[in-house]
């Protein structure tokens, strides 16, 4: 199997947000960052997409907990989001 380099970046982006822990946030966190910083916008883009598909939307109060690390990141991405001069970019992914 041959992966590019952003291929393989978002691959290992996937892999840290379907593993977030306690034990681990702040390091996966780092880590999604320094991947993010180094491949730009569509690294972040892939960075909401896997947290947005983590987190139960439902509403029905029975979360189990298992998305608490997913909605904690995303919480933090969405405030910084917004403080992104290019923000709608972000929000107005292209069709597939």
């Amino acid at each position: 199997m041959n992966l590019d380099s952003l291929s393989l970046a978002l691959s290992q982006i996937s892999y840290l947000v379907d593993n977030l822990t306690k034990k681990n946030y702040r390091a996966s966190q780092q880590e999604i960052q320094h991947i993010v910083n180094r491949h730009g916008p569509e690294a972040d883009r892939h960075l909401l997409r896997c947290l947005f598909s983590h987190v139960d939307f439902s509403g029905d109060g029975k979360s189990s907990g298992k998305d608490f690390h997913q909605t904690q990141f995303l919480i933090q991405e969405c405030a910084s989001l917004i403080t992104k001069p290019n923000c709608l970019e972000y929000l107005m992914w292209p069709k597939t």
